[in-house]
């Protein structure tokens, strides 16, 4: 039995937390510890001459009999994992320990009703329903190679959230998100030096040339925009000039009515082989036969007046129709 316990009082860790770091709300009040407090708490640990006592179920605060478990001989501050103090256990502690028959320490501190800061600690006891939770427990060697280590990893994930720039309270899934928008990142740099690349500039191109070539394009973008809406309206107004043209020639030729001008002038601008072929196999629907001063003598001048009529309805000047080889007026 000797030997299984000295074994037991072997594998006792001796390095426990004794207050933990930050604002914690309790059944026995709220506190907090922080850098300041933690100074405070060890600065006035320091100017004791007896080692501070850790007893069963805080025994010492009742009065009654008060066995000792164990002795705090020095406290250091871990930063955000809070006070940790260095003890010298009792056997009969150790056998408790190890055999999990006590799993807590509860610490009896003082602290500032101003801020709630804790400024001084009083001693500590074993217990198993400690009045803060979250305590880190009390375990043997072998647990506790196995808590540094997960201790281990939570220091380098959190190097790994201060290198992705995020604050205290960062969970992994604050680091996925960051490492995913990263991978966004780069992916986006290695598409930006393609495009570099694509317009014939270096990688190390800085962003005001970047910002400048990208204009100079945009603006020699926008010139071909804006010559190709004015080639677009000239062919417009060709094709306008050429309808007109082949109308006026169709409705001369006594092809086309008056009444029908607009709708010849959008056929012709539309089709223009289209409406010359309309107008090649359409019969005269104005008669004008003898207009071309082949007609008897005494008929020449009523049909200048009537060519004259038709010309003035269809917007032919004289000087068009004398061009088009047609009777010449008669004088006014």
């Amino acid at each position: 039995m000797k030997v299984i316990v000295c074994s037991e009082i072997v594998n006792t860790v001796d390095e426990v937390q004794i207050i933990p770091y930050g604002y914690h709300k309790t059944s026995k009040g709220d506190f907090l510890c922080d850098d300041q407090s933690a100074a405070e708490v060890i600065k006035d640990f320091r100017k004791r001459q007896n080692d501070m006592v850790i007893d069963y179920e805080h025994q010492t605060l009742t009065g009654s009999e008060a066995p000792a478990a164990g002795w705090i001989k020095t406290l250091t501050y871990r930063g955000t994992n809070g006070i940790w103090a260095k003890v010298e256990w009792t056997d009969k502690a150790k056998v408790y320990i190890n055999s999990k028959e006590y799993r807590y320490l509860s610490p009896v501190f003082l602290k500032d009703t101003a801020d709630n800061r804790v400024v001084k600690l009083i001693n500590a006891a074993l217990t198993n329903q400690p009045a803060i939770d979250g305590m880190v427990p009390l375990i043997n060697k072998e647990d506790a190679a196995v808590l540094k280590d997960k201790q281990t990893e939570v220091k380098q994930m959190r190097r790994v959230y201060e290198a992705l720039g995020l604050k205290d309270g960062a969970n992994e899934d604050d680091a996925l998100k960051e490492v995913m928008a990263l991978t966004t990142s780069v992916t986006a740099a290695a598409a930006y030096k393609d495009i570099l690349k694509d317009i014939g500039l270096r990688p190390e191109t800085s962003v005001s040339e970047v910002k400048a070539t990208v204009l100079a394009m945009k603006q020699s973008h926008d010139t071909v925009e804006t010559l190709k809406k004015e080639v677009m309206t000239l062919k417009e107004t060709l094709f306008k000039q050429e309808a007109e043209t082949v109308v006026v020639a169709a409705m001369t030729q006594g092809k086309i009515m008056p009444s029908q001008k607009l709708w010849a002038l959008e056929y012709a601008a539309k089709d223009p082989e289209g409406f010359k072929l309309f107008v090649a196999k359409s019969p005269e629907v104005v008669p004008l036969r003898d207009i071309t001063g082949q007609a008897a003598k005494d008929d020449v001048t009523a049909i200048e007046k009537t060519q004259r009529t038709v010309n003035k309805q269809l917007g032919i000047s004289d000087e068009l129709w004398i061009k088009r080889g047609s009777a010449t007026p008669s004088s006014k």
